[in-house]
């Protein structure tokens, strides 16, 4: 038996994660400037900003600048937007990217994506416009969304295209408080059923406000970058802290009996012949 095929039963053979790539940024790096609607790429394992303004009516009623005083102000900043438009047509969106790991998937595998995300009004009550919205997503696979501040509005949350469902966290012990959101996703890469965990926790720590648990179609629908929507809202929204763990390793033991089986299966094959 070469030496060669023993490797790849081993699972030695070096194949490429599946994973994208490590990845972090925070306000703080813009604090030198350059924060805006073109900024610099900065921060490590995401690709470009991509900033629209949409309907910025003059003065400009839409925009994004750096923050020292939110909720999720971390190094003495947070990222912040604003979108009130005359007409309640402003809006502001952000995209960003996830680098590509080192074979070429930038969607997560065994990873675990993570922001903190903050609003002093969306509307829809408080006497801003019925259309009013804070949205983020991942990918296409995922998102979340708040659309008014009256007591008893809720977050909605959205897996794999589905309608978006009212999980029970509010606004001013909640959003408007400051919370981390984070996406633990886990199994095969690009299959109808691969695993995810959705957690939101209050940025000032102690236990989670909601977690969920399931599966999505990850060969459908994607998990390879943020996105992030301010539209019409009465109060400024921010937003920080960007990460990407490493991917997840499996333990000793798994890879030593996944290695021993694969092992075994080719021993078998070549007594057959």
């Amino acid at each position: 038996m070469k030496v060669s095929a023993i490797a790849v039963a081993l699972g030695l053979s070096g194949v490429a994660a599946f994973a994208a790539a490590t990845a972090t940024d925070t306000a703080s790096n813009y604090s030198g400037g350059g924060w805006g609607a073109t900024p610099p790429n900065n921060g490590s394992g995401f690709g470009a900003w991509g900033v629209t303004l949409n309907n910025a009516n003059n003065p400009p009623y839409v925009g994004t600048y750096l923050d020292n005083g939110s909720p999720v102000v971390t190094g003495g900043y947070s990222w912040a937007t604003y979108a009130n438009g005359t007409g309640d047509n402003g809006s502001i969106s952000i995209a960003r990217a996830f680098a590509a790991g080192t074979s070429g998937s930038s969607s997560l595998f065994n990873q675990t994506f993570s922001f903190a995300l903050s609003s002093q009004g969306v509307g829809n009550g408080s006497g801003g416009p019925t259309n009013s919205q804070l949205a983020v997503g991942v990918g296409n696979a995922f998102s979340l969304a708040y659309l008014g501040t009256n007591p008893g509005d809720s977050l909605y949350f959205s897996v794999g295209g589905a309608a978006p469902v009212a999980i029970g966290v509010g606004f001013g012990a909640s959003l408007g408080a400051g919370i981390n959101v984070s996406l633990a996703v886990s199994g095969a890469l690009n299959s109808a059923s691969e695993n995810y965990t959705f957690t939101i926790s209050p940025v000032s720590g102690g236990s989670p406000l909601y977690t969920t648990s399931g599966t999505f179609d990850s060969s459908v629908y994607n998990t390879a970058s943020f996105k992030y929507l301010d539209a019409n809202t009465t109060g400024n929204a921010y937003f920080n802290n960007l990460n990407i763990t490493p991917e997840a390793v499996p333990e000793p033991t798994t890879l030593a009996l996944a290695g021993l089986s694969g092992l075994a299966t080719l021993v078998a094959i070549r007594r057959r012949k």
